[in-house]
């Protein structure tokens, strides 16, 4: 399961991110950050990147191999419009902020630009955002999906980006986000995939393991007491996978250096006791380290069983038992 694709989840320190709204249009960004200021302008990749999967990492390496003395840089919105549209939605995400932030990051971007997503972007036409927004943000070139659309209801696409940019000297080039079997490669895709907990098909579209990252919680410690003690967070935005038993390993970034750590987690809402909000609830193996109030990058990589109610403790700790030894038998496959 693409044991060097889990690593600790860092934002690149030569990589700049810049929160940017419609207001600062009377404002070069090259005024704000020296980086960019030296430099002649941006050739940007723009989109979503929801999830930061194999197709946007082909997108990406178009803006980092364009050369000509720009800044290999990245465009995407904040929040996602989907959240913005639809704010009661539930969880959907594919990754958080700050993991993507360090994936952009780690795909060559040394600029990740983030607009604000707001009413005045909403109202925004498309021909304004190719001769107000992006001039404003000094993009020389442009790299974006062959569906991206753009602009006060979605009224623009790569075709008129192709020709009004090349009034203000923008050249902008559709790129088809395919895998290297030829496939399409969407967020729907993926989430299609965790949906019915096939996580090898999901790490296959992202490049990696689907990973749910966050501070780890003071829970109710009732794991200590059974024997298995475990690192809680909670999901937040995420999308969440089928309630159940997972196979997982987890890094630190703010301890890079630490080995890898494997265990199990269940993912759910914790029926034997009761419980009221879906958790991830992580068992490390062999692991004596105090992780509370720290950042852990938890990624899913096979699913075990469903989530069950138990009788009473005893039978739950018998079955978690279990679920150690299938996942301990898991990652000694893998390795």
């Amino acid at each position: 399961m693409m044991p060097e694709m889990i690593r600790p989840l860092r934002l690149a320190t030569d990589c700049h991110v810049i929160d940017w709204s419609i207001s600062q249009l009377s404002e070069q960004i090259s005024d704000k950050e020296s980086a960019i200021a030296r430099a002649d302008g941006l050739v940007a990749a723009i989109g979503n990147f929801d999830g930061v999967h194999c197709g946007h990492k082909k997108l990406i390496d178009k803006a980092v191999s364009h050369g000509g003395g720009l800044v290999p840089s990245v465009i995407t919105f904040q929040p996602h419009p989907r959240r913005y549209f639809k704010p009661d939605l539930p969880g959907f995400e594919l990754v958080d902020n700050l993991d993507k932030m360090a994936l952009l990051s780690d795909a060559g971007a040394r600029c990740i630009i983030r607009l604000q997503f707001d009413d005045v972007m909403r109202q925004t036409t498309a021909t304004d955002f190719v001769s107000r927004i992006l001039p404003a943000l000094g993009v020389r070139a442009l790299y974006a999906g062959t569906d991206f659309a753009f602009g006060n209801q979605r009224g623009g696409g790569m075709a008129m980006m192709q020709e009004q940019g090349r009034e203000y000297g923008i050249d902008a080039q559709a790129v088809e986000l395919v895998s290297s079997h030829d496939e399409i490669i969407s967020s729907s895709r993926i989430r299609a995939a965790i949906a019915r907990a096939d996580m090898a098909e999901a790490a296959q579209y992202l490049g990696r393991p689907y990973v749910i990252s966050g501070i780890v919680a003071h829970g109710e410690k009732r794991g200590r007491t059974i024997g298995f003690p475990t690192a809680n967070l909670l999901l937040g935005d995420y999308l969440v996978p089928p309630l159940g038993v997972y196979a997982i390993s987890a890094t630190l970034p703010d301890a890079p250096h630490q080995p890898i750590m494997h265990g199990v987690a269940n993912i759910g809402m914790r029926p034997t006791v009761d419980g009221e909000m879906v958790r991830l609830e992580a068992n490390l193996f062999d692991i004596d380290l105090d992780l509370y109030d720290r950042r852990i990058n938890v990624y899913c990589l096979d699913f075990i069983r469903p989530e069950q109610k138990f009788e009473n403790f005893d039978k739950l700790r018998h079955q978690i038992a279990q679920d150690v030894e299938t996942a301990k038998s898991f990652h000694a496959k893998q390795n």
